[in-house]
């Protein structure tokens, strides 16, 4: 999550640099805010996962986390789930 939070702030930076610049971003701006896709990709993986962990909870009451995170299509999101102490890393 932190790792999310400190690319979604650099991303916030770039765009407000680039409006207040008002020219064209360069490329190293438009390279950097083509991580909008990875944080976009990163959000519907957690979505999905704490979806899948609230219907296993709703439905048994344990959460069955590796069966939640199968549906986690990035995989190294997918193995910051599953590993001990990873939802901080996340």
């Amino acid at each position: 999550m932190h790792q999310l939070k400190v690319k979604i702030q650099e991303l916030e930076d770039v765009a407000l640099t680039v409006m207040e610049r008002g020219t064209r971003p360069t490329s190293a701006e438009l390279r950097a805010l083509q991580d909008f896709d990875l944080v976009i990709q990163t959000l519907a993986g957690l979505s999905g996962f704490y979806e899948r962990v609230q219907d296993q909870v709703e439905k048994s009451g344990p959460a069955d986390l590796p069966a939640a995170a199968k549906g986690v299509t990035l995989e190294r999101l997918r193995e910051r789930l599953l590993s001990p102490g990873g939802l901080q890393n996340a």
